[in-house]
């Protein structure tokens, strides 16, 4: 190989021509060899990747040119998430990553949310350390103009895995991934200084009665009636801003408490081969998975089982309910409703959500046939319960659409002829069947929005959409700052 006979020279004028011994060259080239076929094995996993773009057997979007420029940026994200996490996360030495940011975006993720994870182990004890500004939100849900506060709503939870490393459906019915336990923000109480701590571990530590989090649990799986001992391989963070003129992001540590002080080993050989080989499996895989899940369970594209009913309707919205992942991936106490949206140039679609009882968070997205949410920096693509406010009879109303209406519900398609739409809900206490949404749409021309709204409803300009947008631009900088 003429990279190993480089080496060799390389090594022989550094040593200025003394002998090397028959071991060391035999361990030089075992390391090459080795990590040159995981080389080669991460170049077959992208070129499988990229294949899984097009390829009508793994369901992906239909090939227009947005769909593959934006598929190619989604194989990017997930390399990037990906390598990241495998080369810097360490359950011995574990650290906050983010999984989800601008470019990682994936699994029909929050646009209001930031997503970290930091590995963990099930014989571990850690301690998670935190710092928030004014949590008077947290205690109740009114809501207070000024700021800076913390976060609408955080979440802890410790989960078993994460979704679509097989690249199969059936993982979901072998309950791969799973909450252990969760810990949010209704629960934390921040000291006066804004400091608060969880511990995880297997056992709640001995005298020890604050936050805690369970590391290995005893699990059911309700989909092939099982139970075991499950260990858990994350904590995964939710912070979901809904005020995004004035929320700011959490201050996070996390410790494992035996290995505070040490130094973590290089990285051997090995270690990086596996790594390549990982990526070159887990990468295609997503991308499978993810399209796999929108054709079958969420029907997004066609009525994939033939019995008449979309999962997700077309230009409506299911009913408001819990995740049907396990909630190992999806957020505890969140409930969704879906829907597909496909318009033309001259097309609004109405969505109007009554709530008898008002959830503490509220969202509505977009996102494009990767999962992906179009940009929610420069666009209205999305909308908290802050950015819209019940209008005079006490309903919300989504307008999703190609152009400005010029009303304050706008949801800005980004020039997505179709995609999917996704309200997340929650609520402080459990609701009554009584109190969760109702929910109805109404598709019709852009230029007639306003028959389908209170009468009431103000006008937005120009100006006050591009101010709105402005407060947007200067929150996700903050939220994703990479310093």
């Amino acid at each position: 190989m003429r990279g190993h006979d480089f080496g060799g020279v390389w090594i022989g004028l550094i040593l200025g021509g003394c002998t090397v011994l028959p071991g060391m060259a035999l361990a030089e080239e075992s390391a090459s060899v080795r990590l040159d076929r995981a080389w080669q094995s991460f170049h077959a996993g992208l070129a499988e990747a990229r294949d899984r773009l097009e390829n009508r057997e793994d369901f992906p979007p239909e090939p227009s040119d947005r769909n593959l420029a934006e598929g190619y940026r989604y194989l990017l994200g997930h390399v990037v998430r990906m390598a990241e996490a495998e080369l810097r996360l360490d359950p011995r030495f574990p650290e906050f990553h983010r999984s989800v940011d601008m470019l990682r975006k994936h699994t029909g993720e929050n646009p209001d949310a930031m997503y970290l994870k930091a590995p963990i182990d099930g014989t571990g004890s850690y301690r998670i350390r935190g710092r928030v500004a004014d949590t008077r939100e947290w205690r109740s849900s009114e809501r207070h103009a000024s700021g800076p506060k913390a976060p609408r709503l955080v979440t802890f939870q410790t989960i078993t895995d994460i979704p679509g490393n097989t690249g199969e459906l059936a993982e979901m019915g072998q309950c791969a991934s799973q909450t252990l336990g969760f810990v949010n923000s209704f629960e934390i109480e921040p000291d006066a200084s804004g400091e608060f701590e969880i511990r995880i571990g297997p056992k709640r530590p001995k005298g020890y009665d604050g936050l805690f989090l369970p590391s290995r649990k005893q699990l059911a799986c309700a989909a092939n009636q099982t139970s075991a001992v499950r260990d858990a391989k994350y904590v995964a963070v939710r912070e979901i801003f809904s005020d995004w003129e004035h929320e700011r992001p959490l201050e996070l540590e996390i410790e494992r408490l035996d290995s505070v002080g040490a130094s973590r080993p290089p990285i051997t050989p090995e270690q990086m081969a596996e790594i390549l080989e990982r990526l070159a499996v887990h990468v295609p895989n997503h991308i499978r998975f993810w399209s796999l899940l929108q054709e079958f369970p969420l029907e997004v594209r066609r009525d994939a089982n033939g019995d008449g009913v979309r999962n997700l309707p077309v230009n409506g919205m299911n009913e408001a309910r819990p995740p049907f992942t396990a909630g190992g991936a999806a957020g505890s106490k969140q409930l969704y409703a879906s829907g597909v949206f496909e318009l033309a140039p001259d097309q609004a679609l109405v969505i109007r959500v009554e709530t008898p009882k008002e959830p503490h968070y509220i969202g509505f997205q977009l996102n494009n046939f990767w999962m992906e949410g179009p940009d929610q920096q420069n666009y209205t693509s999305s909308r908290t319960g802050q950015q819209l406010p019940p209008a005079s009879d006490g309903a919300r109303y989504y307008v999703v659409s190609h152009r400005d209406p010029g009303v304050p519900g706008w949801v800005a398609t980004t020039g997505l002829p179709k995609g999917f739409h996704t309200l997340r809900l929650v609520y402080r206490d459990d609701p009554d069947p009584a109190d969760l949404p109702t929910i109805t749409t109404h598709l019709g021309p852009v230029d007639r929005v306003s028959d389908q709204l209170p009468d009431d409803t103000p006008v937005v300009t120009v100006e006050a959409r591009r101010a709105e947008v402005a407060v947007r631009q200067a929150h996700i900088k903050q939220r994703w700052r990479a310093y």
